[in-house]
């Protein structure tokens, strides 16, 4: 029966979601009249000003200007913004999630600031109601039955306002009606039962901390009407919150209002809700149903023998004469008859009264369930729970379109309330939102549950910077396992219980979606991102061991071995029979130089499992490297031989007067580099081709090409044998080539990124890599085995170069700087700064003692390796320097990007001459062993010969 004016309730919520405004009505003018009479307010406006403008900083960040303020909260929002200029700068944070988290911080800073400062005024307002109801009292018109005074000094010290709600039931007289005894008594009384249904309704929001105070039997309107009345009332208690339920007859038809402000609210929110209820309809309707299931009753009684008079006799009752009644009606509905325009006069007893009720109290407990959970989260960030409490309130309705469509514009009145909040509480939406659709999972009809997730899944993800989130609800579960973070796990796990009351059977576990995206990660070469994930997964298990394990793993992979060193002492000390974890912090100890503890890690791991193959094979090449270093410095304690003078050496050849002898067109694209085997015999060549190419030097004929490289060939070099040529690749690999049969011998892989340059040491047992990951690599030439990552450039490794010795690796970097390396202990002995641009090449002198350096910056510098002081700067080139090679006699040979290649005296610093002849710079050199000619490579992939052999001088 209910069902036929559910519409005109789904309607009424509707019309009233249009007014819902939180915050638009705060009384700002109210607090400047107690600012100077009080130094509270006044501090908590400038709290209001300064937590505002943090939060205009963050959601404005590149376009803030400061503005002129009072010079406390000045100096307090500067302290503010050089906090996140040091979260922005620090690579350990995520500052968009920082940024997030501070936004959440200082909104809810201000709701809390705010509601300090309305209960400040509650307090100056105090006083001027009280006069106010004195006045009334004495004009004995006053809406309030209760003692106002009470009302304004009750719950004085409570953290949270209580709702107070006034009911103004409807007056009904039922003169008119035609009841079933025809007494004036029969009539139930509608507003003890509307005052009962209410307050067992409220009780549920006061046991869930959402207190209302339910002023029932105080509302008695004397000679104020309607708005009048709310006037008085809203001067008396406009600083307590406050919700009229307010009903008026008017004929046969039912008007219901509500009245309600909030805390500092300037004036108060009226609502028509419901006008011309036809309540007379309702009785009516409820009496005709009653006739029709009389008809079915007293079918099956006739079925049973009983006699028909007998049966209307005992039986009938009112309900014979509402039958006749009603087919007289149905009668004249066919003949064309409107019936609104006869009193059908149906007689209604208690039940239909009963039906009434049931329908006034669903009503007024929806309309009051709206306005009280719009109170509690526009003030507290309190969650709605009406959509938890509905099922029970309509729990005798059948499903039926009625149902949903009030239902619908119960989801409206909420979404009004959302999108009213997300310019004041933006960075709350997402967790509000599925607090709506916790409590919506409690309906039948999941739909509207699962519409509020895949809306609060959104504003999650556009939080977190996807703004272009899918529309299904798997799909945005994916879009969250990609980002999602520990901080994060409060909102997941309310998310999961939304998921799990829908009847979805996934579930989001934080911590293991951060440990499979970083393993992810890891495999992609994502090394940073692997760290991050890992960290998360560990904030949320602290004793999750192969996570600390894997952890260690990457920061070794990108050459932080302390870190991994952390790592895996963590993961031994929850599981200490780990033998991968002790041959991994072996590792680690190695690359530090700290050969004792890698000896002591690689010993226990193979007492643990002798069959370890990695740890004994490790053990070996420690133990021989602390051995190499006991004779080292065994040959150190002996006596010095006297000191030499040193001259300089005897020049053999002047390559100054060297010209072009030869060339030719040796590959399609540029020659970026050149080695010649050590006898002198055959010259290698790589190019931007992706070919390496050996030539015989005494006919110029072409020996073998190398076509194995899939990008850029950087760098050639002989070994010490010339049996061996390594080739190294922006294919980020290494090769090594067998020079007697042509063939390869192996592939060596570990770099990240692009390779950049080669060099054996002088033995021919270590081969040097650098490359644009920033990291020097040594390889064990035997086995292709990577001994040591020598990690400390911020940028590419440029070039790299052994001292003659074979003690030193000098690397060359695109941070500017050049480092040296002790090759026994990988350790960095020293950082040489001074040139302005990229270090694109190093050399060392014959003797070991001056390190060359070219750069970007068009210089060339030496350095005095003893001191690691810069003794010259030659300054004769025009554009950037890419190569350098020196001979037996310490002459210089450098070229670069302004074609030339220039001849210096090492040991002076004087430029001797410059050979002229390239058009697309040089980009690589070779001198033979006797330094008696020079080859040169060009970027039109041409390679030239210069020697002395012609007798013209270039000079």
């Amino acid at each position: 029966m209910v069902l036929k004016f559910l519409t005109t309730v789904s309607k009424a919520v509707t019309a009233a979601a249009k007014f819902v405004t939180p915050h638009t009505k705060k009384d700002v003018i109210s607090t400047t009249i107690v600012t100077t009479e009080n130094s509270t307010v006044a501090k908590l406006e400038k709290n209001i000003e300064l937590e505002q403008l943090k939060l205009q900083y963050i959601q404005n960040i590149d376009n803030f200007d400061l503005p002129e303020i009072s010079q406390t909260n000045t100096q307090e929002l500067q302290a503010f913004i050089q906090i996140a200029e040091t979260a922005k700068l620090q690579t350990n944070i995520d500052f968009q999630r920082w940024l997030l988290e501070q936004e959440k911080i200082i909104q809810i800073e201000i709701l809390k600031q705010n509601y300090e400062l309305q209960r400040e005024l509650v307090t100056y307002q105090r006083e001027t109601s009280l006069q106010i109801i004195e006045e009334q009292k004495r004009l004995e018109n006053s809406p309030i039955w209760l003692v106002a005074t009470d009302i304004l000094n009750s719950h004085p010290g409570e953290k949270i306002m209580p709702l107070r709600v006034f009911f103004a039931p409807p007056k009904l007289t039922f003169d008119k009606f035609e009841a079933a005894n025809n007494s004036s008594d029969f009539f139930p009384d509608l507003e003890l039962t509307l005052a009962e249904g209410l307050r067992q309704f409220f009780r549920n929001y006061t046991t869930r901390g959402r207190e209302i105070d339910f002023l029932a039997g105080a509302w008695v309107s004397k000679s104020f009407h309607s708005e009048a009345s709310i006037k008085a009332l809203f001067a008396v208690l406009k600083s307590q919150p406050t919700l009229v339920l307010e009903s008026e007859v008017n004929g046969n038809y039912l008007n219901f209002r509500i009245a309600y402000w909030s805390l500092g609210w300037s004036k108060y929110r009226y609502d028509p809700v419901i006008s011309k209820l036809p309540y007379q309809d309702i009785l009516y309707e409820s009496a005709k149903l009653r006739a029709r299931r009389w008809l079915a009753i007293r079918a099956k009684l006739i079925a049973t023998g009983e006699k028909t008079k007998k049966i209307d006799e005992l039986y009938g009752g009112n309900n014979l004469i509402n039958i006749k009644k009603l087919q007289r009606e149905q009668k004249f509905r066919k003949a064309g008859i409107d019936i609104s325009e006869l009193d059908m006069n149906y007689i209604v007893n208690q039940k239909d009264f009963e039906e009434l009720g049931k329908f006034l109290s669903i009503y007024h407990c929806i309309f009051a369930g709206l306005v009280a959970d719009e109170y509690f989260l526009v003030e507290y960030n309190i969650p709605p729970i009406l959509p938890e409490l509905l099922p029970d309130l309509i729990k005798n309705l059948p499903e039926s379109p009625e149902v949903d469509e009030m239902m619908e514009s119960v989801i409206l009145y909420y979404q009004k309330i959302y999108q009213a909040l997300e310019i004041q509480r933006s960075a709350w939406i997402p967790e509000l939102t599925l607090d709506l659709a916790q409590s919506l999972a409690n309906l039948q009809n999941k739909v509207w549950a699962i519409t509020q997730i895949i809306n609060s899944l959104k504003y999650w993800l556009k939080s977190r910077g996807l703004s272009s989130a899918p529309e299904e609800l798997i799909l945005l579960l994916e879009a969250i396992e990609s980002v999602v973070k520990a901080e994060d796990l409060e909102y997941v796990n309310k998310l999961n219980q939304c998921l799990a009351a829908i009847g979805e059977f996934r579930q989001l576990n934080v911590m293991e979606i951060c440990y499979k995206r970083a393993v992810n990660n890891f495999k992609q070469e994502n090394y940073l991102g692997a760290i991050s994930d890992f960290d998360q997964a560990i904030k949320l298990n602290k004793n999750w061991v192969e996570a600390y394990y894997n952890r260690g793993f990457v920061y070794a992979e990108i050459g932080q071995e302390q870190a991994a060193i952390n790592d895996f002492t963590q993961a031994l000390q929850i599981n200490e029979n780990w033998v991968d974890a002790y041959n991994k912090r072996g590792d680690a100890f190695n690359q530090l130089g700290q050969y004792e503890q890698a000896i002591a890690d690689y010993q226990q791991a193979l007492k643990l499992r002798p069959d370890c193959e990695d740890a004994r094979r490790n053990l070996g090449i420690v133990q021989g490297v602390v051995a190499e270093i006991k004779r080292q410095q065994q040959e150190d304690t002996k006596p010095a031989s006297p000191p030499v003078q040193q001259t300089p050496k005897q020049r053999k050849h002047k390559l100054e007067n060297f010209a072009v002898t030869n060339e030719f067109q040796a590959h399609s694209e540029g020659v970026s580099c050149l080695a010649i085997s050590p006898d002198g015999q055959i010259l290698a060549s790589g190019s931007y081709d992706d070919t390496v190419k050996l030539w015989q030097l005494s006919t110029g004929a072409e020996i073998s090409t190398f076509t194995e490289h899939s990008d850029d060939v950087e760098s050639v070099v002989f070994h010490p044998d010339g049996e061996i040529l390594a080739s190294g690749s922006y294919d980020r690999t290494i090769k090594l080539w067998q020079l007697s049969t042509g063939k390869k011998i192996r592939t060596l892989r570990g770099h990240s990124n692009d390779i950049e340059s080669l060099a054996f040491s002088p033995n021919g047992q270590i081969l040097a890599s650098g490359g644009d990951d920033n990291q020097i690599k040594l390889w064990q030439v035997s086995t292709g085995n990577e001994l040591h990552t020598l990690t400390g450039h911020s940028q590419r490794v440029w070039s790299v170069a052994f001292s003659n010795d074979g003690q030193m690796l000098a690397s060359g970097s695109g941070d500017n700087t050049i480092k040296i390396w002790h090759l026994a202990t990988g350790q960095e002995v020293k950082t040489l700064r001074g040139h302005s641009g990229y270090v694109s090449a190093v050399a060392f002198s014959t003797d070991g003692e001056i390190l060359v350096s070219g750069s970007d910056d068009n210089t060339i510098k030496l350095w005095q390796l003893s001191t690691g002081l810069e003794i010259a700067t030659l300054t004769g080139h025009e554009k950037s320097i890419w190569c350098l090679a020196v001979t037996s006699d310490d002459t210089l040979v450098s070229g670069g990007a302004d074609n030339m290649i220039k001849i210096w005296q090492l040991s002076t610093g004087l430029e001797m001459g410059t050979l002229t002849g390239h058009g697309l710079g040089v980009l690589a050199l070779a001198i033979s062993p006797e330094g008696d000619f020079l080859v040169s490579g060009d970027g039109d992939g041409c390679i030239r010969f210069w020697s002395q052999e012609s007798g013209v001088s270039t000079l």
